[in-house]
């Protein structure tokens, strides 16, 4: 019996796709509304031939930022705006899309696989995974005159990436008893990339009464998601790594009177520099005497953010594989279920 490796594996099909049963639903509430965006949609089937794994592996999908701009705006007066940092000041190239448990993989529950050491038996496996957004917006900015919220507009674009990490044989484990992802011992296989856009421009009035305000939605995605199918990009190494999305993201509000500064509402979870370099690069200051909060912690800076990964280009995968950016699901097919932590 062959030992594990990438010939092992094979890409059946991918489905990316914007899940059109699901659409953009806007609740108004007394002093904030809440949005939840359509569904993105991705999944992944593969087979895994008899073999025996002398190292552990990690089979998942891995989601990444590049792009963004979500800003809340309040008329004439000015807008507060999500910014990444590590995007912002160009420190890194990307920020990685997990929930931040198991790094670099987009979660525990569907979207990764692990393969002990030992024989591996013949098998299908699904990895499956949908993104959205549901955030709250203050309807009104009470410290700078009670200005009305009157548009939202939100442009985001992600990478998405099919891989198999062979992790090195002293790789460690965390509490809960997965592989820790070691870029100085790992090697990451590039299976298959992804490329998808989102673009949400929403607008109220603010004149109209709690529950009237909507005025129209504009959720139509211009572009399908892409699925490389001859050059998959390799990731960047911030792709892999803290801080993810949510952890990386703060508020800041804008004013459009120059004679006003910038304000920081909502600070970081998680930084990539001290805080007083923070503050310069996001050009808070002259406006900002906040000390960094006790639950922004430090991470590590890439400060060569270069791009691993070994592509994987064999043209067995290519016949194999079935690929779509319409509606459909994959096909049927036997598949693993096996519980995950």
């Amino acid at each position: 019996m062959s030992n594990l490796s990438l010939d092992h594996i094979h890409v059946l099909s991918i489905h990316a796709y914007y899940d059109t049963k699901t659409t953009t639903e806007i609740i108004e509430m007394t002093n904030l509304l809440k949005y939840k965006s359509q569904n993105f949609h991705c999944q992944v089937e593969l087979s895994i031939n008899e073999c025996i794994a002398k190292e552990y592996w990690s089979i998942g999908l891995v989601q990444a930022c590049d792009q963004l701009y979500l800003e809340n705006c309040y008329g004439n007066y000015g807008s507060t705006l999500w910014e990444f940092h590590p995007l912002k000041s160009g420190r890194h190239k990307m920020v990685n899309d997990s929930d931040g448990i198991q790094y670099p993989f987009y979660n525990l529950i569907n979207s990764k696989y692990d393969l002990d050491q030992g024989i591996v038996k013949d098998q299908i496996i699904t990895l499956t995974y949908d993104d959205h957004f549901y955030p709250t917006v203050a309807w009104e900015l009470p410290y700078y005159g009670g200005i009305q919220l009157t548009d939202i507009i939100r442009k985001q674009t992600f990478w998405v990436w099919l891989i198999a990490i062979k992790h090195g044989k002293h790789s460690k484990f965390n509490s809960l008893n997965h592989q820790l992802f070691n870029v100085e011992q790992d090697e990451v296989y590039i299976l298959n990339t992804i490329r998808w856009y989102y673009t949400l421009h929403i607008t109220f009035d603010p004149y109209q009464p709690i529950g009237k305000r909507l005025k129209h939605i504009d959720d139509i995605q211009q572009e399908q998601p892409i699925i490389l199918e001859d050059d998959n990009k390799k990731l960047p190494l911030s792709a892999l790594s803290p801080p993810h999305c949510n952890a990386a993201q703060s508020l800041i509000w804008y004013p459009n009177n120059i004679r006003d500064e910038p304000k920081l509402i909502i600070p970081p979870k998680q930084i990539i520099v001290p805080w007083s370099i923070w503050i310069n690069d996001m050009t808070l200051n002259r406006s900002t005497t906040m000390k960094r909060p006790k639950q922004c912690k430090l991470v590590s800076e890439w400060f060569n953010d270069k791009e691993i990964g070994i592509r994987n280009d064999t043209s067995y995968n290519k016949r194999q594989e079935k690929l779509s950016t319409g509606h459909g699901t994959s096909r049927s097919a036997r598949t693993l279920k096996r519980s995950r932590g």
